[in-house]
């Protein structure tokens, strides 16, 4: 057992009340968040879906009426989605622990212990919020000498309120991927936002293969992103996005036509400012991710904002 690994098991452990929304890019924040809890502490998690109202609310009223709860009370209450907002407030107030939320909140920011806010979404600079480099999702532990050599993958999104979804477009860009790459195999991957006719625009090439994501187990795109070396994402796809730059990929922006453009918009700016510091690329730039310039840098967010909960209201408590 390492040194870390004692320190660890040394430490006091912490009781961690997850709040969940069902929105599954959601639910990859958090679950971000408490790997990186998890790699400095031990953590005993509690789960509850607010759209399933009496498992949470049981919890919360049992402690204000004095009774006997299932669960131990929280140190740390983490949520993400607006609809976990109110009631993360709710029982911080009645069950005690310190509010972690990972978005920019509709509530007012003082209701919350930290607040971490993706730089692109501009908030406003408080004591209690904490920008981050896009968002934070799982960080993959394999360094760039495990990665599958010539392996990539082609994330697909959707519909969406930013973009504009063109499956003719999409489809002859990733042709166009699959035959600037003969030498890579990739597996192009769709999400339930991807229209059905995507599927049929897209290329049949010999070094692709489609995967449909109703087909493949749920821990397929994470085990898969942990050995790619390349990656394509469509732009609309930001969670995708930031999980494969955690991943330690080289990684391409599928581009699409704004739904609005003369409007900027929050995932747009994100896109800009990764292309400018030059660790991502884009279809507008070429087919190819081998490029020597691009920096691949490990996008260990969850691991940083970890440190930060720990360092700020852990031990201060």
């Amino acid at each position: 057992m390492t040194t870390a690994a004692n320190s660890k098991n040394d430490l006091p452990g912490l009781v961690v009340w997850r709040l969940i929304d069902g929105k599954p890019g959601h639910e990859k924040q958090s679950a971000g968040l408490l790997q990186g809890l998890e790699a400095l502490r031990c953590v005993d998690v509690h789960e509850f879906d607010v759209r399933a109202k009496a498992p949470f609310w049981g919890q919360v009223r049992a402690r204000v009426q004095c009774r006997s709860a299932t669960v131990p009370a929280p140190d740390i209450l983490v949520g993400v989605g607006h609809r976990t907002h109110l009631p993360l407030v709710l029982a911080r107030a009645a069950c005690g622990g310190k509010s972690v939320v990972l978005m920019k909140p509709t509530l007012p920011h003082a209701l919350f212990d930290l607040i971490f806010v993706p730089r692109h979404d501009r908030c406003q600079q408080r004591s209690n919020v904490v920008e981050t480099n896009g968002l934070v999702c799982p960080s993959a532990d394999a360094s760039n000498a495990d990665k599958t050599p010539r392996s990539g993958l082609i994330l697909l999104g959707g519909v969406s309120r930013h973009f504009e979804w063109r499956s003719d477009s999409v489809g002859a860009q990733v042709a166009a991927i699959a035959d600037a790459t003969p030498d890579v195999y990739w597996q192009v991957c769709d999400s339930r936002r991807t229209p059905a006719s995507t599927r049929h625009a897209l290329p049949d090439s010999p070094n692709l293969r489609y995967r449909c994501w109703q087909t493949t187990p749920s821990d397929f795109l994470a085990k898969e992103l942990a050995t790619a070396s390349y990656v394509w994402v469509t732009a609309d796809s930001a969670s995708m996005l930031y999980e494969a730059l955690s991943a330690g990929a080289q990684v391409g922006i599928v581009p699409l036509p704004a739904k609005h453009p003369g409007r900027d918009n929050k995932h747009l700016r994100g896109i800009r400012r990764l292309r400018d510091e030059g660790h991502v690329l884009s279809t507008v730039d070429g087919f190819r991710l081998d490029n020597d310039n691009v920096a691949t840098p490990h996008y260990a967010e969850n691991r940083r904002c970890a440190k930060i909960i720990i360092d700020r209201l852990v031990q201060t408590a």
